[in-house]
């Protein structure tokens, strides 16, 4: 984990001052380049346009980040963090219910926006 946060800065740099250069240049990238200046444009020109596709997206990396508690809860030096996560969720499950409905109605909400849309 500390050999990313060794590599992770200078991989970022060599990005901005040599890649992104060589990238803008290229013909095949000009017009994605000329549309997503930003890096929240770039998102936005990645996801396509579609608000269910960063969703989707967002979904992933909460998924991926459940999967690093136990990982993070040592580093922080709270082994126990699953157990007090998982204890919380069990004494409330309405909780889990709430999260779930805001789940899918934000789902809903942003196919129906991708539909109403194309139509």
């Amino acid at each position: 984990m500390i050999l990313i946060f060794a590599v992770l800065p200078g991989v970022i740099v060599g990005y901005a001052l040599f890649l992104r250069p060589v990238l803008r240049a290229l013909p095949q990238l000009k017009e994605f380049y000329a549309e997503a200046d930003g890096f929240w444009q770039k998102v936005w020109a990645v996801c396509g346009r579609s608000v269910t596709i960063v969703w989707g997206l967002a979904l992933q990396l909460v998924g991926q980040a459940l999967q690093w508690i136990d990982p993070i809860a040592s580093a922080l030096g709270d082994p126990e963090l699953r157990t007090q996560i998982t204890d919380a969720l069990q004494t409330n499950p309405k909780v889990l219910g709430y999260v779930l409905m805001a789940i899918s109605f934000i789902t809903i909400a942003a196919r129906l926006r991708g539909i109403g849309k194309t139509e």
